[in-house]
């Protein structure tokens, strides 16, 4: 009794000790005392009345001995961090084989500290002799202290490690196996190859992600015929994986068994096939991605046709110069793509002729192709489409790819264009091809009234001369290109314009990330703006951005806006029709005309543009309903076509174009009651 009240004495007083030497003196007298002092200095401590620094001299002065193992094990489940901590530390340094027992031991206790502290240690002692004991007791374990085992044989390693790996691949224990096949991802034992590929025909989806992880990080070649089977998994996500597996690690060995695959009913399977022998880079593969070109699927035809580009050959082009004749605009489109990167004299006198195709999109891929064929015979012809709304952006790039000195006269015409971005894209041109003789001409737009056009010409004079303009250095300029000037200034006072504005949204895309994951709502967002853009284009749209699950668009006309509606629609309805159920694309489009603000980044904002992305999303639930508006049960929730009341009157001027009264809506942030409608096609 008396000496429990002496070494209370002691701890307290050493508890408000202040200098090392009454530090160390202190700790003399309470050594002594050995348990009971360890017991009291331990009470104290928890109860944080010591400093960590004070505590952890406390227990290595008094645990000098093999004596307090079992005390300190105990301490690995201590609800203290530092104590825990402390503890740990003392095992490594004092006792690592004598503690393996008691660690053992420690890894049944329900104490989720102890046994994971008990985990940590054994895995970083790495005691060989503890593997049997730990074989021992796996089966008779639960889940929790199996995953604990299996960490620690991971981190241990050897034959006898890898073997209860194996076998808990068997384990009743779906989380257990799954903890068994990354373990081997990190022990990459070459003979664990085989008993991962039998597991890999009974594993649901997600072991067969993880073994197909596996097999990647064990670099398992020998693998990858088994893994092709996987290619017509219905699994998305698993069809996915076995594709990277296999560009990953195969080799030409398995071209035959892939251009099997190229004939497959599902269009999944040859997507898959077809970007697995893109990646082989053999030439045995050209003939089946010849036969690709011809398949019903556009994103076969696009990787074939990249994977072509790579192959080349005589045949290869040939094929893609005929092409360029096919009646099929799919067709064309993937053959200019062919030539854009692979230039080929062959080519000339049929793309020369797509510069009146029918459709804008070859018509663009043509201009650019010729450039790249760099022959002057093409400069007039591309001269001529000047006034071509679809295609006169790329020109500039692609006479200076040309490069002749017939070219710098033809560019002086595109440089006083109207339009913003084809002066800059001219500018880009004049900094590619770098004559001194064009710089007269080039400082004039110095005085541009487009900080984006004075900015470009600043960096294209720095790239021709090598020294710095400032804006506004330019030469005064004619009376001819100063009306020029003059008109555009004038349109752009205040920088507000009368747009007609456009909002599309992806409908539910949150829902759809939550539940197929990020990756999976992004392809789909890529397949939008696929559609999207070529459309917006087409329709002459004067802005753009995306808002993340749609975009922002402005068009010169609410015409421009209603068409690029419903071709998106039909465009996605095309893809819906192939796509899987999860897969399917739903928008929402809201259309309204009016004055917006440009800010100083060139984005669109104001009332017109807030209101048309307020009836984007109006809910029926919501609306007040009219005499002659629509029972709210009617109104459809996706793949719709919203008006304001302005740009409904426009729009149903238009051949084909009908429209029907919602009803009232209040609309966050705008004043009063607006009237909704519903575009659609007679």
């Amino acid at each position: 009794m008396f000496e429990g009240l002496k070494v209370k004495k002691l701890i307290a007083r050493y508890v408000d000790v202040r200098s090392e030497k009454d530090e160390q003196s202190l700790l003399r007298e309470l050594i002594p005392y050995g348990r009971m002092a360890f017991r009291y200095g331990m009470e104290v401590f928890r109860k944080r009345q010591l400093t960590p620094g004070k505590g952890q001299l406390l227990m290595e002065s008094i645990c000098t001995t093999s004596d307090y193992i079992v005390d300190v094990v105990q301490l690995l489940g201590d609800q203290y961090d530092v104590i825990r901590r402390i503890a740990k530390d003392l095992i490594l340094k004092r006792w690592k084989d004598a503690s393996i027992e008691l660690l053992i031991e420690a890894l049944k206790s329900e104490n989720f500290y102890l046994r994971g502290n008990a985990t940590e240690l054994l895995s970083a002692i790495k005691n060989t002799a503890s593997v049997p004991k730990l074989i021992n007791m796996f089966s008779a374990s639960g889940i929790e202290q199996k995953k604990s085992i299996l960490k620690i044989l991971t981190d241990i390693g050897g034959p006898a490690s890898v073997q209860l790996l194996v076998n808990s691949l068997q384990d009743s224990s779906w989380t257990v196996k799954l903890w068994a096949i990354k373990s081997l991802a990190v022990l990459k034992d070459p003979s664990t190859v085989e008993p991962l590929i039998a597991k890999l025909k009974e594993a649901d989806a997600q072991l067969k992600v993880a073994i197909l992880d596996t097999l990647g990080a064990m670099g398992a070649k020998a693998a990858a015929p088994h893994v092709l089977t996987l290619l017509k998994d219905q699994d998305m996500l698993i069809r996915q994986k076995a594709t990277d597996y296999v560009i990953k690690l195969a080799d030409s060995t398995i071209v035959p068994e892939i251009i099997a695959l190229m004939k497959d009913e599902d269009v999944n399977v040859r997507r898959c096939a077809v970007e697995v022998l893109n990646n082989l880079k053999d030439e045995r593969t050209g003939d089946a991605l010849l036969k690709a070109m011809k398949d019903s699927d556009w994103w076969v035809r696009q990787i074939a046709t990249d994977a072509l580009t790579e192959l080349k050959g005589t045949n290869i082009v040939k094929f893609f110069v005929a092409m360029l004749k096919d009646d099929d605009e799919n067709m064309r489109r993937c053959a200019v793509e062919f030539f854009q990167k692979v230039p080929d004299p062959s080519a000339y006198d049929n793309l020369i002729a797509l510069l009146n195709d029918r459709d804008w999109w070859v018509k663009e891929k043509a201009v650019t192709a010729l450039g790249k064929l760099k022959d002057p015979r093409a400069i007039p012809a591309l001269h001529n489409l000047i006034d071509d709304m679809e295609v006169r952006a790329v020109i500039p790039e692609a006479l200076a790819f040309i490069g002749t000195k017939e070219v710098n006269r033809v560019l002086r015409d595109f440089l006083t264009d109207d339009e913003k971005r084809i002066r800059i894209n001219t500018l880009k041109a004049y900094a590619i091809l770098k004559n001194p003789d064009t710089v007269i001409d080039i400082k004039d737009l110095l005085e541009d009234y487009e900080e984006e056009v004075r900015a470009q010409t600043v960096k294209t004079l720095k790239e021709i001369t090598g020294k710095t303009f400032k804006a506004g250095e330019g030469t005064k300029h004619t009376d001819s290109t100063g009306s020029y000037i003059a008109n555009r200034v004038s349109q752009s006072e205040d920088n507000i314009l009368t747009e007609a504005i456009l909002v599309l949204d992806l409908c539910n895309s949150t829902g759809i990330a939550n539940k197929y994951g990020d990756n999976f709502a992004l392809q789909l967002t890529n397949i939008l703006t696929d559609a999207v853009k070529p459309i917006a284009k087409r329709e002459r749209f004067i802005f753009m951005k995306s808002t993340g699950d749609g975009f922002l668009i402005t068009f010169p006309k609410i015409a421009n806006g209603v068409t690029f509606a419903f071709d998106v629609l039909a465009a996605i309805a095309k893809h819906n029709e192939k796509a899987d159920e999860y897969a399917k694309i739903e928008l929402r489009f809201a259309i309204n005309v009016g004055e917006t603000r440009i800010d100083s980044r060139g984005d669109r904002v104001g009332v017109a543009t807030n209101m048309t992305f307020r009836v984007e999303g109006v809910k029926a639930e919501a609306m007040i309903a009219m005499a002659d508006g629509m029972p709210k049960e009617d109104i459809p929730t996706v793949n719709r076509v919203l008006a304001t009341e302005h740009a409904y009157q426009e729009a149903i001027k238009m051949d084909g174009i009908e429209g029907k009264l919602m009803g009232l809506f209040e609309l966050k942030g705008i004043t009063g009651l607006h009237k909704v409608y519903l575009i659609t096609k007679k």
